[in-house]
């Protein structure tokens, strides 16, 4: 659930510029001209994960509540509640007020650079993102698409694919892992 919660962080950021001077960047300039900046967002996501080994899919849901550079409230609220609470400092899991796993991103490495990815992509922090993935985008009026790749190993042994839908707000996210598995996340009830 870390892992997905940090790559969900890849979750609001519609776009991730490969190269400012390709010819693409027309596209992503356009993509962040459609979409809504706010310092704070909440709402409700939907989430599926597939299991390739099981053949099987688990959903679940609840709400999201983001504080810009601040921090990111992941509340799981069926099938099991649980909250996740990511800061530039690190992870912690809660359930029922007591504290399952915090994580630090000082001593972990990876904690950082989940949660580097994941502000970026909320803030829609196109410098940011370009360090950890490559990018294919294209709009239709007011709705887009980008596809991510991941530049970096670290990243790609978490997510082979990350593909993101959206119009003023990231609508929806999928994350493809190397081993068949895939999460998809749909967000609603967002500021009108």
């Amino acid at each position: 659930m870390i892992r997905l919660l940090c790559l969900i962080l890849s979750l609001h950021a519609p776009s991730v510029l490969a190269d400012t001077t390709s010819p693409s960047s027309a596209v992503y300039a356009e993509i962040s001209a459609l979409m809504d900046s706010h310092s704070s967002l909440q709402g409700r996501f939907d989430q599926v994960k597939y299991l390739a080994a099981l053949e099987a899919e688990i959903s679940s849901s609840g709400r999201f509540e983001y504080e810009h550079d601040k921090a990111i409230r992941w509340h799981t609220r069926e099938p099991i509640e649980n909250l996740l609470t990511l800061t530039s400092r690190g992870i912690l899991s809660e359930q029922d007020g007591k504290v399952l796993s915090r994580l630090d991103a000082q001593s972990n490495p990876i904690v950082s650079l989940f949660s580097d990815i994941f502000f970026g992509v909320m803030t829609a922090d196109w410098q940011r993102l370009e360090h950890h993935f490559e990018m294919e985008s294209w709009v239709a009026g007011a709705n887009w698409h980008a596809v991510l790749t991941p530049r970096a190993h670290e990243v790609e042994s978490i997510v082979s694919r990350v593909e993101l839908q959206g119009d003023r707000y990231l609508r929806e996210i999928i994350l493809h892992e190397a081993g068949g598995d895939w999460t998809r996340i749909r967000f609603s009830e967002l500021p009108q």
